[in-house]
């Protein structure tokens, strides 16, 4: 996946929904006082996503190692 998307939708509170997707799919949904302030926080919520990516990733393979060592010790989650 290598598509970003940035929705932003005007509240009837006065706020601003913020709706992102990153180029690694990982999706953020928040809420902002003014779009200046939904531009500033998809400037770094995309900035971010190769180390977000990075993270994910990480803790991805420590639950597969924790799945098989629990499977391993006769744990079976499924």
């Amino acid at each position: 996946m290598n598509k970003e998307k940035i929705i932003i939708k005007a509240l009837d509170s006065g706020y601003y929904k913020l709706e992102l997707t990153d180029k690694y799919g990982c999706y953020r949904g928040v809420c902002e006082q003014s779009v200046e302030d939904c531009m500033k926080y998809a400037k770094n919520y995309f900035a971010g996503a190769d180390e977000r990516k990075r993270k994910n990733d990480s803790w991805g393979k420590c639950v597969q190692q924790l799945v098989e060592a629990d499977r391993k010790a006769g744990r079976n989650w499924e």
